[in-house]
């Protein structure tokens, strides 16, 4: 049998380091990868918790503060419309309405691009609740704007200016007011019940 020649040998033997080499490059490459990937991955789920964390102290403190304001804004409300179905004519009131919930975290997330690293279902949840938001605030705004035009310029005024005396029910001028003060309180309450429900669900992300 014919013995491979020295030449052959020199051959085989390079190619066995050229392979051994491209396997060290092929394992330490993949290596890196693995490597820069759980990296990645680490440092989105650590930014992912910091979102999380901080959407629920913005939740803590708008539901501490809508816990605060909307009990009393619906014993306003309540008992101005008591005192209306029941004949008294109340004067209505320089009521301003601002939409008290923080909006920082959200739109921080919106502008990073960051929104990827929540989860599908609280984004939906979130999305909504902010819609309902700058529906509420553009609500409250609209609410100002007639309470500007209509009631501050004649808060001084007698009753009479407000009421018919014989139906003791407001004048066409004024027929907005209760309606618009009610669906003032009722934005108000959808809000905290809103917050509360979400202050839960952020919760159950934040990692202890």
């Amino acid at each position: 049998m014919k013995k491979p020649s020295k030449e052959q040998n020199n051959y085989r033997g390079k190619s066995v380091w050229l392979i051994a080499e491209l396997l060290v490059v092929f394992i330490g490459v993949y290596a890196a990868f693995i490597f820069d990937s759980y990296r990645t991955n680490k440092q989105n789920e650590y930014r992912k918790q910091q979102i999380y964390t901080a959407l629920k102290e913005e939740f803590t403190f708008t539901s501490e503060g809508m816990k605060q304001a909307v009990p009393l804004l619906d014993s306003i409300v309540t008992k101005l419309k008591n005192e209306y179905e029941e004949g008294k004519m109340p004067k209505p009131s320089r009521f301003h309405f601002v939409i008290g919930v923080r909006t920082d975290i959200w739109e921080a997330v919106l502008k990073s691009g960051a929104l990827e690293l929540i989860d599908a279902k609280l984004v939906f949840q979130l999305s909504n609740y902010y819609s309902f938001i700058r529906f509420a605030a553009e609500e409250c705004k609209n609410f100002d704007r007639l309470i500007q035009q209509y009631i501050i310029p004649n808060i001084d005024k007698n009753i009479g200016e407000f009421y018919n005396i014989k139906t003791k029910k407001f004048k066409g001028k004024y027929s907005w007011y209760l309606e618009s003060l009610d669906n003032m309180n009722n934005y108000m309450n959808r809000i905290q019940k809103m917050t509360d429900s979400l202050l839960v669900e952020i919760d159950n992300y934040v990692e202890d």
